[in-house]
């Protein structure tokens, strides 16, 4: 079985990010542990997520790739990042127009997306299974979506804080918002055992429909989300390599970016395999499927920081 290897990073892209909503990526994985859990989930193991370790790539064309684009003084060249929004990026991604007829304009509307007249779908070659839509949320609903990713911190939903019984009763983002990193909604994983029960909360309803017209759009659904992470990332934060498999189905895994820009870093089945780096913008849609399923406050805060909502679904349904 392969394992494709990614990796994320959170940069400050640009000089005026007053006018950048927050860059709240809403993405149907796992992505953010603390570094118990981190060096925890990275011993290897026949189950569940795997992420990697300073001290397992330390040779590696990932590593060397991660550690450039993390790095801070002097700033990293960045005129390789391949950027689905410019139209320089056509010698390197494959843009299409869509022709979809079973998601409504209604359904579209409602999620804050724009007509798909206006959509385009980047894929990379190489990377089969990897699917970005640049810009499909309209500018004024990325607002909306961090409300939400804000709203979804609150009690009774688990965060890094709850598990370290150190969370605020309320206005969690307000009062620890430097100390918040993430909230599981729907199916909870289990960080001790690298697995997910089978069964849990039901997931807001926008979650659920939010994944399920994006894969449709590709005729990749109908998808039952049942199971969603928010990460929030501060600045200069990264999210180390890593390798989802606890899931029971190989449904999409769907994210939507807000706000702050990120590099995202996409590898191949050995972290010694070529790496691309991708920009992730404010409103981007990206879908990971197939070869690559596998792969392994609201103001300043969103001038800032960086969030993650991570929608996925965790196990099979019964369709009859």
């Amino acid at each position: 079985m392969s394992f494709r290897i990614i990796g994320n990073l959170c940069r400050s892209t640009r000089k005026n990010l007053i006018e950048e909503k927050l860059s709240c990526f809403a993405n149907t994985k796992r992505s953010m542990m603390n570094v118990t859990q981190k060096h925890r989930a990275s011993s290897e193991s026949s189950q569940g997520d795997h992420y990697g370790s300073d001290s397992s790539i330390h040779t590696t064309v990932f590593k060397r790739m991660f550690k450039k684009y993390k790095r801070r003084n002097p700033a990293p060249d960045l005129s390789q990042v391949v950027d689905p929004h410019a139209t320089s990026s056509s010698n390197i991604l494959h843009f299409q127009q869509l022709r979809v007829n079973d998601v409504s304009d209604e359904e579209l509307q409602m999620l804050g997306l724009k007509p798909l007249s206006e959509w385009k779908l980047a894929t990379l070659p190489g990377r089969e299974g990897l699917y970005i839509f640049p810009s499909a949320l309209k500018e004024d609903a990325s607002e909306m979506w961090l409300q939400r990713a804000v709203n979804y911190a609150e009690p009774p939903h688990v965060t890094n804080l709850t598990a370290h019984g150190s969370s605020p009763e309320k206005n969690v983002l307000k009062n620890a918002g430097k100390s918040l990193r993430w909230t599981t909604l729907g199916v909870d994983y289990n960080w001790d055992t690298k697995q997910y029960p089978l069964s849990g909360d039901p997931l807001p309803t926008e979650l659920v429909q939010f994944a399920d017209v994006i894969t449709r759009i590709l005729k990749l659904g109908p998808m039952f989300a049942d199971a969603t992470i928010v990460n929030y990332y501060p600045p200069k934060s990264t999210l180390s390599p890593h390798i989802d498999r606890s899931e029971r189905t190989m449904a999409p895994l769907v994210s939507l970016s807000l706000g702050q820009s990120a590099i995202y870093l996409t590898g191949g089945e050995s972290l010694d395999d070529e790496v691309i780096p991708l920009w992730l913008q404010s409103g981007d849609v990206l879908v990971m499927h197939g070869a690559q399923r596998l792969d392994p406050v609201v103001s300043d805060f969103a001038n800032s920081s960086r969030a993650n909502i991570t929608i996925r679904q965790v196990n099979p349904v019964d369709k009859k």
